[in-house]
């Protein structure tokens, strides 16, 4: 029970932190998604007129997991070394640190959906039973998240070069995924390697529950959860490993 409370205080601790000076405070959740999707329709559905209707919904619905992973992996990669007081003087579980990082992410993540179900109203989109499946597409980002940012955080420590490899790595990993066009866009010979990318295998699953109100297909959301099972395990178990020299490190 500690250790929830624990964890609560960081989650507290790292809102507070980011929006700490700022007169709309965590509403930047929501104007951020807002503000890219006004950015990118105009360039996506005016000048560039890739030809989906209504385009707002269908990058929303994949721009607004995206942008939760990214912000997650950023934090969770920084959170050992930002923290390097209290871990050199407190004994805690370690693990309380990507994981503050992921759950920050989270409440951002939910808001941003409200905001989401509020423009699918608008867009005369809907919102079907398929959404039923949502839960489960957060609970299977919020593990892949863990596992991939508990890894990076580790090597962090001892590479610190890691986040900006991390940030030139998103950029390419965001262009690669299909968000801000559809896969059936890419040319027959490239899709492959799209195809290859679990990141598309999740937000395709959010596209097809938000966007076509339809059930997320199931190879793509079986071979996402086996994913994100994998990185979690393999993740905590290195970031454990490694954490036994992090006091020395930081």
């Amino acid at each position: 029970m500690a250790y929830y409370e624990l964890l609560a205080n960081f989650v507290a601790r790292d809102l507070k932190t980011k929006y700490r000076g700022s007169v709309l405070g965590i509403f930047w959740s929501l104007l951020n998604p807002l503000l890219l999707m006004l950015i990118y329709t105009v360039v996506f559905s005016v000048i560039v007129r890739i030809p989906i209707k209504p385009y707002p919904i269908f990058l929303l619905s994949g721009l607004v997991p995206w942008n939760a992973f990214a912000q997650t992996l950023t934090s969770a990669t920084t959170s050992v070394q930002h923290s390097a007081n209290i871990v050199r003087k407190v004994h805690f579980p370690l693990e309380i640190l990507p994981l503050s990082a992921v759950a920050t992410a989270s409440v951002q993540l939910l808001i941003s959906l409200v905001l989401l179900a509020g423009l699918a109203l608008v867009f005369q989109v809907g919102i079907g039973l398929a959404i039923l499946f949502l839960p489960l597409l957060v609970i299977l980002q919020l593990v892949f998240s863990v596992g991939l940012g508990a890894l990076l955080a580790a090597v962090q420590v001892f590479f610190r070069d890691i986040e900006y490899f991390l940030s030139v790595l998103l950029t390419v990993w965001f262009f690669g995924t299909p968000i801000v066009y559809s896969l059936d866009l890419v040319p027959a010979r490239f899709r492959p390697f799209f195809q290859a990318n679990p990141m598309a295998w999740l937000i395709s699953s959010y596209q097809d529950i938000w966007f076509y109100k339809r059930t997320p297909a199931l190879v793509p959301l079986l071979g996402f959860m086996l994913v994100a099972v994998a990185t979690a395990a393999v993740g905590l178990l290195v970031y454990r490993r490694l954490s036994r020299r992090f006091a020395e490190e930081v």
